[in-house]
């Protein structure tokens, strides 16, 4: 029995090895040239479609260094190759599982709802879909027992996703992501804050600047606000619970500053109950290191620069506010 099995093995290698030796290598590639490997393709299948791309010059060549690797696992997805190579070549590219890769990019400061849309629109996922795994805050428990949703642990940052990628492999990395990114700003932590408010914290100076190099600023209000016992009065935690209830406007008006919604930092003292967007990595780094300052308010700052004025006192505040009206005012008068 052993006998013919060595016989019948070497029949094989004779019958690879001439239909190898009997192919002729491929010209180079005008362009790129895709291959989607399914699940559960056999080698044969394999084999097939990268010889008739022109990928391998053989498909004999492909079953032969196959069947000297029977123990790689050749991972499915959908590869990009600029030129022809050699079967081993491909044989171990299939096996690393180096697949083609599609960038996402999800910005600073979105919030769970708005990055359900982003991922919506990839088709990765439909919004509810996302909206629904997300509200399971399983994934941050250890780290963050007050957790009731994902909300605020989706790390903003460019993924790049295989065709063969999940909804749940983009939420695990964002995840991971937001987990090292708290590890490195509670590091440099400069002030009594635990995880949980810090991370609320970042999600308000997200909200309120677009601008890195003030966001430890604004983060010197907020903390300086709560050692005061003032009330953070930050508008885009109005907004949020606005949104959760579905009654935000698109804009703020005057009788949503008293609305008894519990992220109304208007009405209740301290933080929000949660965060309120998704806060990038500088944005935590200031909400554990605030700058020293004895800033209690800021606003807008007039003209085209997309910075704050920053005050001390009420005084000096209200005459900010007022500088910003009269140069909205002059504009709208211009424009007129």
């Amino acid at each position: 029995m052993q006998q013919v099995r060595r016989s019948a093995c070497a029949v094989l290698a004779i019958t690879l090895w001439a239909g190898c030796k009997g192919e002729h290598a491929h010209e180079p590639f005008s362009e790129p040239v895709v291959i989607d490997v399914p699940r559960g393709a056999t080698s044969q299948e394999i084999a097939e479609a990268l010889r008739s791309r022109g990928v391998i010059p053989s498909k004999w060549a492909f079953l032969w260094e196959r069947a000297w690797n029977r123990d790689a696992t050749l991972q499915a997805g959908e590869y990009l190759f600029e030129r022809p190579l050699k079967a081993s070549e491909v044989i171990d590219i299939l096996e690393s599982g180096s697949v083609r890769l599609y960038p996402l990019t999800i910005r600073e400061g979105l919030n769970r709802f708005d990055t359900a849309e982003v991922v919506a629109s990839t088709g990765l996922a439909t919004r509810e879909e996302f909206l629904a795994l997300t509200a399971d805050p399983t994934m941050v428990k250890d780290i963050l027992p007050q957790a009731e949703t994902l909300e605020g642990c989706l790390f903003p940052d460019t993924y790049q996703l295989a065709k063969t990628s999940t909804v749940q492999d983009l939420i695990g990395a964002m995840v991971a992501s937001f987990r090292r990114a708290l590890d490195r700003a509670r590091s440099q932590r400069s002030i009594a804050i635990d995880d949980w408010d810090g991370l609320i914290l970042a999600s308000m100076i997200e909200k309120e600047t677009g601008d890195k190099g003030e966001r430890a600023l604004v983060s010197s209000v907020f903390h300086n606000r709560m050692q005061r016992g003032m009330l953070m009065q930050c508008d885009p935690t109005i907004i949020y619970g606005l949104l959760l209830e579905g009654r935000f406007r698109g804009r703020i008006y005057l009788s949503d500053l008293t609305d008894p919604h519990i992220y109304n930092t208007y009405v209740h003292e301290g933080l929000p109950p949660g965060p309120i967007a998704n806060p990038g990595l500088e944005s935590l780094k200031a909400a554990f290191c605030p700058s020293r300052s004895d800033y209690l308010f800021f606003v807008a700052a007039p003209g085209p620069r997309t910075g704050h004025t920053f005050s001390a006192t009420l005084r000096d505040h209200n005459r900010a506010v007022r500088d910003l009206r009269l140069y909205e005012q002059a504009n709208r008068s211009s424009a007129r």
